[in-house]
């Protein structure tokens, strides 16, 4: 007699049960990561409300900057805005500055691997004149979950009021590889 069907239930047992280990080792896994950066986003949030206070004049050229967070996701958003001047090559001799409408986007994803987070960088300028001349720059790092400190925050702030570059913060974040 064909006994595949019993054979095949006992299969799929012993996967759910392997699944199910694994998902709460990942789970676990997660919540220690997300404690160890608690204490970095709650501070990151503080000089953001601190810095969104300030106005409009002396924090130039930022407009706006801020952060949103669902309650139970894995991801942390940090955002700022301004308009800046950018110098663009029109012809081979000739240089035009153009006003940029810029965003930048500051995302921390707590991972499922011991220690790890994963940052996304994005930054994206459209010109005031022509919607169509976009200029784009998005990186992925994974960093320690030891590295973030206060020191990191304000690092983070500067970038998000757009008084250093993304080369500066990139600099200044500790991270494993790109």
């Amino acid at each position: 007699m064909n006994r595949w069907i019993e054979e095949a239930e006992k299969c799929q047992k012993e996967k759910d049960v392997t699944f199910n280990k694994g998902s709460r080792e990942e789970s676990i896994i997660i919540k220690e990561n997300h404690e160890k950066i608690s204490v970095f986003i709650t501070k990151l949030n503080e000089l953001i409300e601190r810095v969104s206070k300030i106005s409009p004049e002396e924090r130039k050229p930022s407009i706006e900057v801020g952060s949103t967070h669902l309650e139970d996701d894995l991801r942390y958003e940090f955002f700022g805005s301004a308009f800046q001047l950018k110098e663009k090559r029109v012809a081979f001799f000739f240089k035009k500055k153009r006003n940029y409408f810029y965003w930048r986007r500051f995302f921390i994803t707590v991972t499922d691997t011991t220690g790890l987070i994963k940052i996304t960088i994005h930054e994206k300028g459209t010109s005031q004149t022509n919607q169509n001349d976009v200029v784009k720059q998005k990186m992925k790092i994974l960093s320690n979950t030891d590295a973030f400190n206060e020191a990191t925050c304000y690092h983070i702030i500067d970038w998000l009021v757009f008084r250093i570059s993304s080369k500066n913060l990139i600099r200044n974040i500790a991270h494993l590889h790109q």
